[in-house]
């Protein structure tokens, strides 16, 4: 959190959802790295059924919403197979979120416009704010558009879009904090929030 001045793993082949567990069940940000690495992995492995691949929805360009179960140590994330015991993507979507509202308390550190979101309760669920904004962006006090940063799963940068030079350096955390992810990176580059709408933010560093 330079900007101002712990965690489980999530397993993929081999530990889809064994059971249905609707009140366990939450969104997870994925990126396109994230999305890129399990399928040169699941192409390594003969024969493996397209079916055990994680269910993931297009948030935007480079962003993806994944689903993961929370059952002990480690997250099951929910195979493209299992989103129908879940009721179908919308039910999957709508359940998930709502289980992420239960999940804890948004932590938001701030100053001069610049703002660190966090959910400290379980720091993986972090970047799944992004899915939920009307929960925080009042409290953020910026009009109009909002410029994010989710180098990872576990923090949200925010600043206004009108804030070129905290854009320019929020481009420059959100690398590093990408290439620094520790095996939980989400995407290097920035996005803007239009109401609850996402879209990729071009910034030149």
């Amino acid at each position: 959190m330079g900007w101002f001045s712990r965690l489980k793993s999530t397993k993929t082949s081999g530990s889809v959802v064994s059971a249905v567990r609707r009140d366990l069940v939450v969104p997870m940000m994925s990126g396109q790295a994230w999305m890129d690495a399990n399928e040169e992995l699941f192409a390594q492995i003969p024969d493996f059924p397209a079916g055990e691949y994680p269910a993931a929805t297009a948030v935007t360009d480079g962003l993806y919403v994944t689903y993961a179960v929370d059952p002990g140590p480690s997250w099951e994330v929910v195979s493209k197979d299992s989103v129908r015991a879940f009721g179908g993507i919308d039910l999957l979507k709508s359940v998930a979120l709502a289980n992420l509202r239960n999940r804890g308390d948004i932590h938001i550190q701030g100053a001069a416009g610049r703002f660190v979101l966090t959910v400290p309760d379980e720091l993986d669920l972090s970047a799944s704010l992004l899915l939920d904004p009307d929960r925080w962006r009042s409290a953020l006090g910026i009009s109009g558009d909002i410029i994010v940063g989710v180098p990872t799963r576990t923090v949200v940068w925010a600043c206004s879009a009108d804030d070129h030079e905290s854009v320019g350096d929020l481009a420059r955390i959100t690398q590093h904090g990408f290439a620094a992810g520790e095996g939980k990176p989400v995407a290097p580059t920035l996005f803007r929030l239009t109401g609850t709408a996402l879209s990729p933010h071009s910034q030149v560093v």
